[in-house]
């Protein structure tokens, strides 16, 4: 039995590469070729946060502010993100999409239906409920092992 725990973490590995080589060949053969996944990652994290300062972008990828900088520079360059400070409190600097970034991002979406229909594929409908709940309660409990990783330090 040990030996398929093994294998199905192989898979749930090779599953989570593969995907991430898949989304990065999408925008390749996009219009939106000169984004990179993690440019269009940060987009996408601008978009879906309420506030998008550079710090919540950064906590939301899970990356430093430094990192962030980074990247926003170059998106910034390439017409895809404006970033300018909030009226209210100039401390705290806003990012939002440009019409560039908000069209590169719905080839973004394409890809995440794509993966959908792979998934209305491979997994019947009726187990879909069941699969989906032990991937959740996997994530929960690898983040909880993950803070208490951190708590040793």
């Amino acid at each position: 039995m040990d030996n398929i725990k093994i294998d199905f973490m192989n898979v749930i590995s090779n599953v989570f590469t593969s995907v991430m080589k898949a989304q990065e060949e999408y925008i390749r053969h996009s219009d939106y070729r000169n984004l990179s996944l993690t440019e269009m990652h940060v987009l996408e994290a601008v978009k879906k946060e309420s506030f998008p300062t550079m710090g919540n972008v950064s906590a939301r990828l899970k990356i430093t502010i430094g990192t962030l900088t980074t990247n926003v520079k170059t998106i910034i360059k390439k017409g895809y993100l404006t970033k300018k400070p909030y009226p209210k409190d100039h401390r705290f600097i806003i990012l939002s999409l440009t019409p560039l970034g908000e069209e590169a991002l719905k080839v973004h979406d394409q890809f995440h239906q794509e993966i959908i229909h792979i998934l209305d594929h491979a997994i019947p409908e009726s187990e879909f409920a069941f699969v989906y709940n032990a991937f959740q309660q996997v994530q929960d409990e690898v983040k909880t092992f993950n803070d208490e990783l951190k708590a040793k330090k």
